[in-house]
């Protein structure tokens, strides 16, 4: 007997799923979700890339989709990239750790999307959200460390995600779901030697590839044109394209607490991921004795091979440069006291006490660390004074890891930090709508519209 696909289970289970009986922390999280994701597009909305972004995805076309901040309706395969897009270049989007990707940016504009289009009742909105996070995520743990190493796993296992997300919310089969993570698979792509080359500028455009081509992937479904049902396992699949060795176990679907959106990271740092713990690391050490930089000779970052691959830029150029640059980050926090979602701007760039400061900081692999990884996001940070006393602090998790969630309540002032360009009569609306959405029962359709054409700062248009 021919075994079944690989990615059969999880598409039954996705076609299947029912949005009013999630237990309730999945529905809880559902809504942590959708306000971390607004916060991103609210930040985003004001982000200097933002224009360029819009002038690329918005060609002058009219739709009916919402794009953020923007009064007039857009095309579908318009607007969906161009908010993935915005959502991602502020670097305050969700994280996981195993999956060692972003998935809200990849899920939550494709899923309010079609919760606009399709006028969807919260709870298809939420079974749409938590079937994207809950495929792309195991997918993204399928592919592992070897294809993080050259691929932004974003922008191939995010393509998995948005087409669950997508079918879910447009209500396929669990044959039509199969073909659509068929489609998705032969779309996954999205490599990191733009870090390499120093073109951090296009990162975003990862995830507006994973939302627009899984998005395509699951209207493609819909219409009835089939996919690669072995598209991950396949002799010529994705899998052996990358020269994948993989565990299916990954890719079971659910039968017991916790679901994958259960598991997500909510960053507290506007930075890189991977320089969360020195940063969490640091502030512990700060916590215990405040130091004026003056007085550091220098600082020692132990932490997993990731870390020195993607976040040691040693001479940032950029600001999103400098998100990329854990000495860098690491001088601003000790230099400021703290590094907060309001303080770090591209002003610290022009500032030669952050410069002093950070080549001052090293940041070696620690191999024990990097076999802990992506499991955990272990670190070590020593800052040593001028008068030779050592301080050391060590993490095993970042903050906001689901070993320490934030509370809605500290996910609302959050938002209003990130969201602070937007009008606070918007900022309320959109608390109040995200609080809602785990319980609900009412049609989307114009609540998301308002929401994300609302996404525009005081002087009302977009930037």
């Amino acid at each position: 007997m021919t075994a079944a696909p690989w990615l059969a289970p999880l598409a039954e289970w996705c076609a299947a799923l029912d949005g009013a009986a999630l237990p309730a922390t999945a529905r809880a999280r559902v809504r942590d979700a959708a306000l971390d994701w607004c916060g991103a597009l609210a930040a985003g909305v004001v982000h200097p890339l933002a224009a360029p972004y819009r002038a690329a995805f918005l060609r002058g076309e009219a739709g009916a989709s919402a794009a953020a901040g923007d009064p007039l309706g857009r095309p579908l395969l318009a607007a969906v990239p161009l908010n993935a897009a915005l959502s991602h270049l502020a670097e305050v989007d969700d994280a996981h750790r195993l999956a060692i990707m972003h998935p809200g940016i990849a899920v939550m504009p494709v899923a309010l999307a079609l919760a606009e289009a399709r006028d969807l009742s919260a709870a298809d909105l939420r079974a749409a959200v938590v079937a994207g996070y809950e495929v792309g995520l195991r997918v993204g743990a399928l592919l592992g460390k070897a294809h993080y190493a050259v691929c932004h796993v974003t922008a191939t296992a995010g393509c998995f995600a948005a087409a669950a997300a997508a079918s879910r919310a447009l209500g396929l089969s669990a044959a039509r779901t199969l073909d659509a993570l068929g489609h998705a698979g032969t779309q996954a792509a999205g490599l990191w030697q733009f870090l390499d080359d120093g073109a951090e500028a296009a990162k975003a455009f990862h995830a507006a590839t994973a939302a627009r081509n899984g998005l395509t992937a699951a209207l493609l479904a819909e219409a009835g044109i089939p996919g690669a049902a072995r598209v991950l396992e396949g002799p010529r699949g994705l899998l052996a394209a990358f020269h994948l060795a993989a565990d299916p176990a990954h890719l079971a679907a659910p039968a017991a607490p916790p679901l994958q959106i259960e598991t997500v990271t909510i960053k507290s740092w506007p930075t890189c991921g991977h320089i969360h713990s020195s940063l969490d690391a640091v502030r512990d050490i700060l916590a215990e004795r405040p130091l004026d930089p003056a007085e550091i000779a220098a600082v020692r970052v132990r932490g997993p091979k990731a870390l020195v691959d993607v976040a040691d830029r040693r001479d940032p150029k950029t600001f999103e440069e400098a998100k990329f640059s854990a000495a860098f980050c690491i001088a601003f926090q000790l230099v400021e006291g703290d590094l907060t979602f309001a303080n770090f701007t591209a002003a610290a760039l022009d500032r030669p006490e952050v410069r002093g400061l950070a080549a001052r900081v090293s940041v070696a692999e620690d191999a024990a660390m990097t076999a802990r990884f992506p499991a955990e996001r272990p670190t070590e940070v020593e800052i040593e004074t001028r008068d030779g006393t050592v301080l050391r602090a060590a993490r095993r998790f970042r903050r906001g890891d689901p070993e320490a969630p934030w509370s809605f309540a500290e996910l609302t002032a959050r938002f209003h930090t990130l969201a602070a360009a937007l009008p606070g009569a918007r900022r309320a609306d959109v608390v109040a709508w995200c609080d809602a959405l785990a319980e609900s029962e009412t049609r989307q359709g114009a609540a998301v519209r308002h929401v994300i054409v609302n996404m525009r700062p005081h002087n009302g248009g977009p930037q």
